[in-house]
């Protein structure tokens, strides 16, 4: 009995370290792809999320961190000065995308979108939704 105890607890640290392993190789990975840019961060309001437009001063493409909601929002400022809102919500069983270097992941089941949110590759086969906006003088509304 005290022999098979002692096999189980090894084998159970033995996938703690290889878990651990794993997740810091992943962190690495996602850390060299550029995912680990941090959105600006706002507050929901009465299901809208207001931004500066003078955030986009700094680059066409902004991710948006609202706080206390699941998702974060991909945004693109177009040529003729619109705005195109994406969620970051997977398609397949709505799970958080990570923002890459050349589009968005999935990192539960391995989706991928490209940055106008079109699916690259699945198990999802729908889009990223497109969330309504609208500007004021100062400010980029996202209707969420």
């Amino acid at each position: 009995m005290e022999n098979n105890g002692r096999r189980t607890f090894l084998k159970d640290t033995c996938k703690i370290c290889v878990l651990g392993a794993v997740s810091f190789s992943v962190a690495d990975f996602l850390a060299s792809c550029g995912t680990t840019q941090k959105g600006f961060k706002t507050t929901v309001d009465n299901q809208k999320v207001t931004v500066p437009l003078t955030l986009f001063d700094a680059g066409n493409a902004q991710i948006i961190s609202p706080r206390n909601y699941e998702y974060e929002i991909a945004v693109q400022k177009n040529p003729d000065n619109t705005y195109q809102a994406l969620l970051l919500r997977c398609t397949h069983q709505h799970n958080p995308l990570v923002p890459t270097g050349n589009g968005y992941l999935c990192s539960l089941h391995g989706s991928q979108y490209d940055k106008t949110g079109k699916v690259k590759k699945g198990p999802a086969e729908k889009p990223l939704p497109v969330l309504q906006t609208e500007t004021t003088a100062t400010n980029l509304i996202i209707h969420i």
